[in-house]
C-alpha cells in the first residue's frame, strides 16, 4: 500500500463483491437497480469503496410460485476488498388439501 509523506499508509479504495445465491428465475435488485443475470449464483461487483467503512446495500429477490408473486429483502452489510456471500430460499409451497 502506497505511504504519505509522513510514512503512514495511504487510505485506499477498493470494491466489495457480493454472491447472491437465489433461484435461477428469480429477478434480483440491489438498491432498487434490476440485475440482468439470470443463474442460481449471481456476483455484483460494487464501485470502489474507502478501505475501512462499511457500506450496506439492499437486495431485493422476488419469485413467482404458484401464480402468487414471492419477495424476501435483505440488507447487507459489505467492506471495501471482501466478499460477501448472501442466500435467497423460497419455500416451495405444496397444494392445499380440501
Amino acid at each position: 500500500m502506497p505511504k504519505d509523506k509522513k510514512g503512514t499508509e495511504e487510505v485506499s479504495n477498493a470494491p466489495a463483491t457480493l454472491v447472491v445465491t437465489l433461484p435461477a428465475d428469480a429477478r434480483l435488485t440491489v438498491d432498487g437497480n434490476a440485475t440482468r443475470a439470470t443463474s442460481a449464483r449471481r456476483t455484483f461487483v460494487s464501485p470502489a469503496l474507502e478501505v475501512g467503512g462499511e457500506y450496506t446495500y439492499t437486495l431485493r429477490a422476488e419469485v413467482v410460485q404458484n401464480g402468487q408473486v414471492a419477495v424476501q429483502t435483505q440488507n447487507v452489510t459489505v467492506r471495501a476488498g471482501e466478499t460477501t456471500e448472501v442466500s435467497f430460499t423460497f419455500a416451495s409451497q405444496g397444494v392445499a388439501s380440501r
